[in-house]
Protein backbone atom coordinates (compact mmCIF):
# COMPACT_ATOMS: atom_id res chain seq x y z
CA UNK A 1 0.00 0.00 0.00
CA UNK A 2 1.47 3.42 -1.24
CA UNK A 3 1.46 6.37 1.78
CA UNK A 4 -1.37 9.55 0.45
CA UNK A 5 -0.03 12.36 0.29
CA UNK A 6 -3.27 13.94 1.73
CA UNK A 7 -2.25 12.22 4.93
CA UNK A 8 0.48 14.43 5.83
CA UNK A 9 -0.26 17.22 8.27
CA UNK A 10 -0.23 20.66 6.34
CA UNK A 11 3.36 22.47 7.19
CA UNK A 12 2.79 26.01 8.16
CA UNK A 13 4.64 28.83 6.74
CA UNK A 14 7.22 30.02 8.83
CA UNK A 15 9.51 33.42 8.30
CA UNK A 16 13.25 32.54 8.73
CA UNK A 17 14.50 33.13 12.56
CA UNK A 18 15.59 36.84 12.45
CA UNK A 19 12.91 38.41 10.30
CA UNK A 20 11.35 40.68 12.61
CA UNK A 21 14.51 41.59 13.83
CA UNK A 22 16.14 42.36 10.66
CA UNK A 23 12.52 44.42 10.07
CA UNK A 24 12.60 46.12 13.23
CA UNK A 25 16.16 47.13 12.74
CA UNK A 26 15.93 48.58 9.24
CA UNK A 27 12.92 50.45 10.15
CA UNK A 28 14.73 51.99 13.68
CA UNK A 29 17.46 52.77 11.24
CA UNK A 30 15.43 54.28 8.39
CA UNK A 31 13.87 56.50 11.66
CA UNK A 32 16.74 57.84 12.66
CA UNK A 33 18.21 58.66 9.41
CA UNK A 34 14.81 60.75 8.50
CA UNK A 35 14.75 62.17 11.88
CA UNK A 36 18.79 63.58 11.33
CA UNK A 37 18.33 64.58 7.84
CA UNK A 38 15.29 66.58 9.67
CA UNK A 39 17.08 68.03 12.26
CA UNK A 40 20.36 69.08 10.34
CA UNK A 41 18.97 69.90 6.81
CA UNK A 42 16.07 71.07 7.20
CA UNK A 43 15.38 72.45 10.45
CA UNK A 44 19.59 74.46 9.98
CA UNK A 45 17.61 75.95 6.91
CA UNK A 46 15.08 77.74 9.37
CA UNK A 47 11.73 78.83 7.68
CA UNK A 48 11.31 79.34 4.26
CA UNK A 49 11.37 83.17 3.18
CA UNK A 50 9.29 84.87 0.38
Amino acid sequence: MTPDPTDEAPVAFEHPRGTLAIVLIFGALFGLGWLAMYIFRFMAMGMPQH
